[in-house]
């Protein structure tokens, strides 16, 4: 069937996408509830990798869990079309424990907040989506085709409803999501000179856009 093999035209995404509620089932059956809240939550102002590494994967409910896999096969495919399995990987799992340790020490250690915990895997998708966004900006990749979308677009969005909710109490890790976008720029220290001028490329881009958006947007309020 043709939706069959569009779904698994990246196979590490389409995985993914698969694993994440198959291993959110499998904890809530086999692993009793008091573990579950030691090993698989990120608490701020705990430094624990293993925290930090199990809550990206894990889910606060099925509803959570859904919009993060949907979010995840989307941005997920763009950025394997684009540095292949390994890379994708590295940026993901990077972006994942990132993400905690960042919000476990910006709320934790610098807000004061030690009692709600941060689950999802949010944190690793932003880290998608800020590659995304710098490598494949303009187009999506779907049968083998490059077809125009502004892929940009929806990583600013992400990134502003994050900013914009920093300091509400949605019960939101928006900390986690903003440290996952700019993990990017951390991991990319691990890749080779030739990606490195990608991101490079990709971030000039952006930022002029954003420049010139902004620009626009100032001619438009004062004409």
């Amino acid at each position: 069937m043709l939706i069959w093999k569009i779904f698994w035209e990246f196979p590490l995404t389409a995985a993914v996408t698969l694993f994440l509620p198959a291993f959110y089932f499998c904890v809530l059956a086999t692993v009793p509830y008091a573990t579950i809240q030691q090993y698989f939550y990120s608490y701020p102002g705990k430094l624990n990798i293993v925290n930090w590494f199990l809550s990206s994967l894990f889910h606060s409910s099925v509803g959570h869990l859904l919009s993060n896999i949907v979010f995840l096969y989307f941005l997920g495919r763009a950025v394997e079309a684009k540095v292949g399995k390994g890379k994708w990987l590295l940026f993901y799992l990077m972006a994942g424990i990132i993400s905690m340790m960042a919000d476990s020490v910006i709320r934790g250690f610098m807000m004061g907040e030690r009692r709600i915990p941060s689950v999802g895997a949010s944190g690793a998708i932003s880290g998608l989506a800020a590659i995304a966004a710098l490598l494949s900006p303009v187009t999506y990749r779907i049968a083998g085709h490059n077809f125009p979308f502004p892929v940009f677009l929806v990583a600013w969005m992400m990134v502003y409803t994050d900013i914009m909710q920093a300091f509400s109490s949605d019960l939101v890790a928006h900390w986690a999501h903003l440290a996952g976008f700019f993990s990017v720029f951390i991991t990319a220290y691990m890749l080779n000179p030739a990606d490195q001028a990608r991101i490079k490329n990709g971030f000039i881009f952006n930022f002029t856009f954003f420049i010139l958006t902004v620009i626009l947007l100032y001619l438009i309020e004062n004409r």
